[in-house]
């Protein structure tokens, strides 16, 4: 709410400004900021996208390493000459 006395935002356009609903985003400034944003808003997809794609990594690396360390602890355990006995 504007104060007594200040004119409220909306009337600091002009009549020009207020006839054309793209107006704003002619200003040079205003269209400026626009890519600005635009093209941070990619960089931030960028990196997510990055990160999303290197953790996908990392955890295939682990399952994989996980299916060779269940395997070979299958491998020991099936050998022929190993008897009922338990370990430990």
């Amino acid at each position: 709410m504007p104060r007594p006395g200040r004119p409220a935002p909306a009337s600091r356009l002009s009549p020009a400004d207020v006839k054309q609903p793209g107006a704003a985003s002619t200003n040079p400034a205003v269209a400026a900021r626009l890519r600005q944003l635009a093209a941070q808003a990619e960089h931030r997809r960028a990196i997510a996208e990055h990160q999303a794609r290197h953790a996908a990594d990392q955890q295939a690396r682990v399952n994989a390493l996980l299916l060779e360390a269940i395997a070979a602890l299958a491998s020991l355990f099936s050998e022929p000459g190993r008897h009922g006995s338990r370990p430990g």
